[in-house]
């Protein structure tokens, strides 16, 4: 493996195609749908206490989060900040803010209106101030933009050596005690170093060259490592633990560098934050609508609820962008072509 600093983007560029990228955005994708349609605990989802669909699930913690978020940052360092402060405000307000007030609350209520969902335990005071379930994420997600707004003001991630201080003092903080539920504070401090991460490596024109061999062995090395996890003989680290972290980052460059490149996965990649902000609505309904008719192996319910967890919120977007306000207020879009989507 060389390590090599170009002179360029452009050529680093090519490295990082629309269709990789999009790639392991739909692989995240998956990994996400999957994570809800299991459950975060046996209390959620298929309520699941064992067996490999839990281990599984668990163990994959290490990659599903970051991958989206590295991700980001890897977008996001493409089409920088560059001028116009209120401007960029206010487009991720738009794009991030408007669609988790307005489809996080459409969740909220009908998780507390319908039976048969996990929780109908909502506290309407504290509402977005606290995160709604996984809306955390885009909460989080804003934070992080407005971070590195403020870097960018102050010319930070100019010089490696600031940005360097800076990426320290992220990985400190994720490694800290220091928790707040409130406006999701905690999930910023946990998504901010690998946003970083991947922000760094086209900003500072990082590249990993490497031959097709080489890649495949790297993929089956996360593999093997994800595998020791999950048997347990490698201990389960926490997860903001600084091992947790490598192991993140070492699994999002592998990822990358490997270069898988799958048109399927591409095209569901592409609408990765319509498939963030929908699918948890039609996972659930899903699973419910099985339950009324009597179906209850496990098997048959992943499979349908992934599936309709990965394409009916695809087909929501399309109907929603039809008109300007559901286009505006549920998809955060102002007008209806799709914008750079570094969420």
């Amino acid at each position: 493996m060389v390590l090599i600093i170009k002179s360029s983007l452009k050529g680093f560029a090519t490295m990082y195609e629309r269709l990789k990228i999009d790639t392991l955005r739909g692989l995240a994708c998956v990994l996400l749908i999957a994570y809800h349609v299991i459950g975060f605990n046996a209390e959620t989802g298929l309520k699941l206490s064992e067996g490999a669909l839990r281990n599984i699930n668990d163990t994959l913690v290490f990659i599903r989060m970051p991958l989206f978020t590295f991700l980001s940052g890897l977008v996001y360092a493409f089409w920088p900040f560059s001028s116009g402060g209120t401007s960029f405000i206010y487009k991720k307000v738009r794009r991030l803010l408007f669609p988790m007030l307005s489809v996080g609350t459409i969740f909220a209520l009908l998780q507390a209106l319908t039976p048969g969902a996990n929780s109908n335990e909502i506290d309407w005071l504290t509402l977005h101030i606290k995160p709604v379930a996984h809306y955390w994420f885009i909460e989080s997600l804003f934070i992080v933009f407005i971070f590195v707004l403020l870097c960018e003001k102050l010319k930070i991630f100019d010089r490696f050596d600031k940005f360097i201080c800076v990426f320290i003092f992220s990985i400190v903080l994720y490694i800290s005690p220091v928790n707040s539920d409130y406006f999701s504070f905690s999930g910023f401090i946990y998504l901010l170093p690998y946003f970083l991460f991947g922000m760094s490596l086209v900003r500072f024109n990082f590249s990993v060259n490497i031959s097709p061999v080489l890649g495949l062995g790297l993929l089956f090395f996360l593999i093997f490592i994800i595998t020791l996890i999950f048997k347990g003989i490698v201990p389960y680290f926490e997860q903001r633990s600084l091992s947790s972290f490598i192991l993140g980052c070492l699994g999002c460059l592998i990822l990358l560098v490997v270069g898988i490149r799958f048109k399927p996965l591409a095209w569901i990649g592409s609408y990765s934050y319509s498939i963030y902000l929908f699918h948890v609505f039609f996972t659930a309904g899903t699973r419910i609508f099985l339950h009324k008719l009597n179906i209850y192996d496990v098997e048959i319910i992943f499979s349908i609820a992934l599936a309709t967890g990965l394409l009916l919120p695809i087909l929501t977007e399309k109907i929603l962008e039809r008109n300007y306000f559901t286009n505006l207020v549920l998809l955060g879009k102002g007008n209806k072509k799709r914008p750079v989507d570094h969420s």
